[in-house]
């Protein structure tokens, strides 16, 4: 026990005495949502976009950067747990690759919306604003999909 700890006691690990996955994954379930209902709105409103389209973007990138920690870190104590963690393991590995269409499409939609109404034809414009549409519903089901299976193995022994 003593030798797993010690290998997983790295960056990804344990940060003063504390596994990091459980603190970086509360930034994703809160960023990754709020991110997702920004970019739906953004996809209507172009002066929604206009004027919070660069700081929804920011949030974005740093809602992608600890998702992809939380992967990182939750294989790190993954060797910590003894627990059958197995589809939760399996969803936060596909988390960051669903959520990453987003950030794309949200970038575009805000050079879009910043360049005016003359970028792109109409057909253009809507279909990256239903393809924002799709990405931002697959990200909220992703994260609530990830966040249940990690609840439910921590958490599922008060069930029973």
């Amino acid at each position: 026990m003593s030798q797993t700890i010690s290998q997983a006691d790295g960056i990804f690990g344990i940060v003063a005495g504390l596994p990091l996955h459980p603190l970086v994954v509360h930034a994703a379930v809160v960023l990754v949502p709020l991110v997702a209902l920004s970019a739906l709105v953004m996809s209507y409103l172009p002066s929604f976009s206009r004027r919070y389209g660069k700081a929804i973007l920011i949030l974005a990138v740093i809602a992608q950067g600890s998702l992809f920690l939380a992967k990182v870190s939750g294989q790190a104590m993954q060797e910590l747990v003894d627990k059958n963690i197995e589809s939760h393991a399996e969803l936060g590995g596909l988390a960051p690759f669903v959520t990453l269409p987003m950030l794309v499409l949200i970038f575009i939609r805000w050079r879009m919306d910043r360049s005016g109404a003359t970028v792109g034809n109409v057909w253009l414009r809507r279909g990256v604003s239903v393809a924002l549409v799709l990405a931002s519903i697959a990200a909220i089901v992703i994260t609530v999909l990830v966040g249940h299976s990690g609840a439910d193995s921590v958490w599922g022994w008060l069930a029973n």
